[in-house]
């Protein structure tokens, strides 16, 4: 679009939309995939156990915050573990420890976006120390 405008000097031409443009909205944060070296796995181990998480898809700008917990698969008795674990890093290792001997657990593992709390993924395993 030209428009043209009378100056006191003379005619002035400008181009444009008659404002400044705003930069795009950033894009949106990709849903979170996430999986384990454990995934799906009936894992017998020591009373500590060690895995990875991998997040799959693009980290978020924020990074994220990696929950786990330990449950008895047939009594829902809970094995307490450490902290959450926050993270930038595609991925990360994980360590359970004080498992029942002889009782199957399922640990669950929740990645939550720091900058899109509602952008979760888990993923889980059964697990048992023999």
């Amino acid at each position: 679009m030209v428009a043209w405008l009378v100056m006191a000097g003379g005619l002035c031409c400008s181009k444009g939309d008659g404002g400044g443009s705003e930069p795009p909205p950033p894009p949106a944060e990709e849903n979170l995939r996430v999986s384990t070296s454990a995934s799906g796995l009936n894992v017998l181990a020591g009373a500590d156990f060690e895995f990875n998480v991998v997040v799959e898809s693009k980290m978020p700008a924020d990074g994220v915050s990696i929950t786990y917990i330990v449950r008895g698969e047939t009594d829902n008795q809970d094995y307490p573990q450490g902290p959450a674990i926050d993270t930038k890093t595609a991925t990360t290792a994980v360590r359970i420890g004080g498992l029942p001997r002889q009782k199957f657990c399922v640990c669950t593992i929740t990645v939550t976006s720091k900058s899109k709390p509602s952008n979760k993924a888990t993923s889980s395993f059964r697990v048992v120390y023999k």
